[in-house]
């Protein structure tokens, strides 16, 4: 249960804000709760974090808890539920950019 992060490219420095755009990589046993993923690990004091995906599941990040959760269409197709756990997420990539100041 864990994402494979890797940062593409180089880091974008304008003024004192930085940003970093990543490929994320889900293994094959998504946790309903949400994926542990530290953005503070790239930014510091987080400011915006931008999701890509076109895979049919809506990502959104939990800067609270610091995890990457996934939404699906829900029974009643007028909410999203949360993706159930042990769901075999890792054929999918996530693009995050983040943006954020520097320490």
């Amino acid at each position: 249960m864990a994402l494979t992060v890797a940062q593409l490219g180089r880091t974008n420095v304008v003024g004192n804000r930085l940003t970093v755009a990543l490929k994320v990589t889900p293994d094959d046993s998504w946790l309903a709760a949400g994926e542990p993923l530290d953005l503070t690990t790239y930014v510091s004091n987080v400011e915006s974090v931008n999701i890509e995906s076109t895979t049919g599941y809506v990502f959104s990040y939990d800067r609270a808890n610091k995890k990457l959760l996934a939404w699906e269409a829900g029974a009643d197709a007028a909410a999203l539920d949360a993706v159930a756990n042990t769901t075999d997420l890792s054929a999918l990539s996530i693009f995050i950019t983040v943006t954020g100041g520097r320490a």
